[in-house]
């Protein structure tokens, strides 16, 4: 079995050429983050997979939740935590290069409870660790 441990997160994709003074854009979000789409990846090959994150309970956590679920990823190392989904902002500039910002202080993702993690499966061969949720505080 394996186990993949780091965020899960909404990227909200800036669709169109909104101009800079428009008032109005119009968003498209995504489930994601780079270790919820390894542990997906993995159950859709057939790997047994056990996923390691605090999610919100607000309503983009259920969704992320449902997500693995529906894929067959095991989330009963998901800790549910009631604080906010982390968002990924993704725009492209003039020249079509995306540029990218994170809105997650705070969030479920960086907010693991060393005190609460379970002990791993005996099943478990291999572990993933990764990635933005590596680098960011205090997780």
């Amino acid at each position: 079995m394996f186990l993949v441990c780091g965020e899960a997160l909404f990227d909200v994709f800036i669709n169109g050429n909104a101009a800079a003074g428009s008032d109005v854009l119009k968003l498209e979000a995504h489930p994601g983050g780079s270790p919820f789409n390894v542990a997906i990846g993995l159950a859709r090959l057939g790997q047994p997979v056990s996923f390691l994150a605090g999610v919100s309970r607000d309503m983009l956590g259920e969704r992320l939740v449902a997500k693995l679920r529906s894929e067959g990823v095991d989330t009963a190392t998901v800790q549910r935590l009631a604080a906010p989904t982390t968002l990924g902002l993704v725009g492209l500039d003039d020249q079509g290069v995306p540029a990218y910002a994170f809105y997650g202080d705070g969030a479920a993702d960086r907010r693991l409870d060393i005190a609460a993690l379970p002990s791993l499966d005996p099943a478990i061969r291999a572990i993933h660790l990764g990635s933005y949720a590596t680098v960011v505080e205090p997780t």
